[in-house]
């Protein structure tokens, strides 16, 4: 239910900082939901790519789930923030052509100098467009993650399904980090009370992985 509320939306829509790179210390980015069970869809990281997804429910509890990306995904993440030139002109990311809403983006970066926001519904600037890619991709991910814990603990029958969706989205291209994943994925292995095949399904997409297949 989660991980279909959060496609559903998306398909209608620290270390010392390396030469060229701005120090920060937190990037926040949200996607407001007009529709649907969810109000907001937020990731924050700190310079080293370590943060916090939350998912803001409008009649529940937030759900709110740690992260950390891999080397790889961190090599990104920075690449495509400094690509925007750390938010340099947020003012300048709203196109002028009248589109549907897809939900306002909020971005906001907290730097030693100040802070940095932008909020826009529709950007036709590449640089902005990478990093707003990026991070859908990071919350249909996380969705994913989720999904797939929340079953492991309440739904263990339907811990196979769940794996042939994360399959499907991988081999899609969909998910940024896949190396990310890898925890979740040795929990499944690792649960003697899951179907074996769905562990074996789980110990084959983590080698998969890890061969960058």
């Amino acid at each position: 239910m989660i991980l279909s509320s959060v496609l559903l939306l998306l398909m209608a829509t620290s270390p010392t900082p390396q030469a060229g790179t701005q120090a920060f210390t937190k990037f926040t980015y949200c996607h407001e939901s007009p529709n649907g069970p969810f109000e907001m869809l937020c990731i924050d990281f700190d310079s080293a790519a370590v943060g916090e997804a939350r998912f803001k429910r409008r009649d529940d509890d937030d759900i709110r789930t740690p992260i950390t990306l891999s080397a790889g995904g961190k090599s990104q993440f920075l690449s495509v923030l400094a690509g925007t030139r750390y938010l340099e002109k947020a003012s300048t990311y709203e196109s002028k052509k009248k589109v549907a809403d897809l939900g306002k983006k909020y971005l906001t970066l907290e730097m030693p100098s100040g802070r940095r926001e932008a909020v826009f519904n529709y950007s036709e600037l590449k640089e902005v467009n990478a990093l707003v890619t990026f991070f859908e991709g990071l919350i249909v991910q996380e969705a994913l993650v989720i999904d797939l814990a929340w079953a492991l603990q309440f739904d263990r029958l339907g811990v196979p399904e769940r794996l042939d969706k994360l399959e499907t989205i991988l081999k899609q291209g969909r998910i940024v980090d896949p190396k990310s994943m890898l925890e979740v994925l040795s929990a499944v292995e690792r649960e003697e009370q899951v179907v074996n095949y769905a562990r074996i399904h789980a110990r084959d997409l983590s080698e998969k992985i890890r061969a960058g297949k």
